[in-house]
């Protein structure tokens, strides 16, 4: 089974599970520190296991690789650290800024992850996805360094870089839209696959993400894990 399988399924039984227990909690009529403990383990598994997943997302598909292995480390590390804090309750000023820190900077690498999977344009990835990138990790070494000086004067700066990557987020699967690349990658717009009974069948860019395929005037999709077969009728 796929790894990116995994995960997803992974993260429907976190889902699950938290809105168990929360039932459960419910029912009872009380909501203890077990169950807030419970609920909040679930929360940090799943917020770790999507920043893995798009950093194995991008190792799959060959880009950001570094950006990939940092993505993975850092969730795997961090989700320890808060798992280990939201258990046994650690009253140590330093431990807290390192679990901030390690948090700030598995935001910042799953924006940079994420916004490149969704970058396909040739003109994007030269110019709004370097932006977004400095963006985010403009404002995790905005964040380090207030935490390091244990002063918060920079706070202006750092909201301003989160507005500006969470604007290039959202703006690049829409710009992605209007951008045409007919040879993305620097292959050509049209690449013949073969010949089935008179017709031509051939791979057409368009700088679209997702995978499609079109029958006469429909055009369907399908998923990653599948494969289209054309076999004669």
């Amino acid at each position: 089974m796929p790894i990116r399988r995994i995960f997803l399924l992974g993260a429907a039984t976190l889902v699950s599970f938290a809105a168990l227990v929360a039932i459960l909690a419910v029912v009872n009529g009380e909501f203890g520190s077990t169950e807030e403990k419970i609920l909040a383990t679930l929360a940090t598994a799943f917020v770790a296991g999507s920043s893995a997943l798009a950093g194995i997302a991008c190792l799959e598909r060959r880009v950001s690789r570094p950006f990939g292995v940092l993505g993975v480390v850092l969730a795997t590390f961090g989700f320890l650290l808060w798992a280990d804090q939201i258990w046994d309750q650690h009253d140590s000023s330093g431990y807290w800024k390192l679990l901030g820190l390690v948090l700030t900077w598995t935001l910042a690498l799953l924006v940079g992850t994420t916004t490149r999977l969704m970058t396909r344009s040739p003109e994007l990835l030269r110019s709004l996805y370097p932006a977004t990138v400095a963006a985010a990790f403009g404002a995790g070494l905005a964040v380090t360094t207030m935490v390091v000086r244990e002063d918060g004067d920079g706070w202006q700066l750092f909201a301003i870089l989160v507005i500006l990557a969470a604007l290039g987020e959202i703006l690049t699967p829409i710009l992605q839209r209007f951008v045409v690349t007919p040879a993305d990658g620097g292959g050509p717009a049209e690449r013949l696959l073969g010949t089935l009974e008179g017709a031509v069948i051939v791979a057409v860019r368009n700088g679209r993400p997702g995978r499609r395929v079109q029958i006469g005037e429909r055009e369907l999709t399908f998923g990653e894990d599948e494969t289209i077969v054309v076999r004669p009728a």
